[in-house]
């Protein structure tokens, strides 16, 4: 048996409907403001902006909208491929402000440093390793300009929801497929978790169905997240030359709360020192995971 690809590995019913989903399914949510939080945060602090795991440019392309140069780095060549389509529609000094980068979060070599980094809508998630958060955040500070910003988001663990094996969400309401019209089912079908490691796996299911009931094509993926509590995120800033200005529980400036959104405000110590321990191992792991 063939095992289904992982989340947005290439361009499928997942990655076409996106945009669609996120836009809807962000409503409601601790997630919710999100976008405004990362442009006002630009305003203030200037580019030039990293758009860490950034998808289908949702962000990315709002912010060169605004006047900032943006690189969008993404491992996903998927997520890339949306993004890139987008250029079409915006103006041409908006387009020559952002570029896409098909890389690795753990491991990018990038040719500028940054006034700010951001990694969105729980990117940093689908790095699935302690030793692999911590080489991606060294691979951020690199980037970062003295005194630079990285703005990061994840949710904070509910274990009751997380430690249990059935989904918690087994279908989304469907989605409108943004070119053919055709509704677009959205199932969890099965999960699996492992609290030693902090991570769970579902595979998610995609069904497009044309209106009078006929399946135009069915694919499935696999998500997988590493979860991490705010004292561990704390503790991995920290060792890796942050310090911490500002934790949220969401995007509108509430304080922590158990279970809602970690909106971390790191910034880079000035006249770090090398680290000497040894560098991890390098690992593979996605670039963009936005459930």
């Amino acid at each position: 048996m063939i095992e289904p690809p992982a989340f947005y590995a290439a361009v499928g019913l997942n990655v076409e409907t996106y945009d669609a989903r996120t836009e809807r399914d962000l409503v409601g949510t601790s997630v919710e403001g999100d976008l405004g939080f990362y442009l006002d945060r630009a305003r203030q602090i200037g580019g030039p902006v990293l758009d860490l795991g950034g998808g289908t440019g949702r962000i990315a392309w709002a912010l060169a909208g605004e006047g900032h140069e943006v690189t969008l780095l993404d491992l996903s060549v998927g997520m890339i491929t949306i993004a890139e389509a987008k250029r079409a529609m915006q103006p041409a000094e908006v387009s020559r402000r952002l570029r896409t980068v098909q890389a690795d979060m753990t491991d990018f070599q990038l040719d500028q440093t940054f006034a700010l980094v951001i990694a969105a809508f729980r990117a940093f998630m689908a790095v699935l390793t302690a030793a692999g958060q911590r080489h991606c955040l060294e691979s951020v500070a690199r980037h970062l300009q003295p005194g630079g910003v990285l703005l990061l988001d994840l949710f904070d663990p509910r274990l009751d929801l997380l430690l249990q094996t059935e989904p918690f969400t087994p279908e989304l309401d469907p989605v409108r497929h943004p070119v053919s019209g055709n509704d677009v089912r959205i199932k969890t079908v099965s999960r699996k978790r492992d609290p030693m490691s902090q991570t769970f796996e579902e595979l998610w299911r995609f069904t497009e169905i044309e209106p009078d009931g006929a399946v135009v094509r069915t694919e499935d993926e696999i998500l997988t997240m590493r979860w991490t509590y705010r004292a561990e995120m704390r503790y991995l800033l920290e060792l890796t030359g942050f310090t911490v200005d500002a934790e949220y529980g969401d995007f509108h400036g509430s304080p922590p709360v158990y279970g809602r959104e970690q909106v971390w405000v790191a910034r880079k110590l000035s006249g770090r020192r090398r680290s000497t321990h040894m560098r991890p191992r390098r690992l593979r792991a996605g670039g963009a995971s936005h459930p």
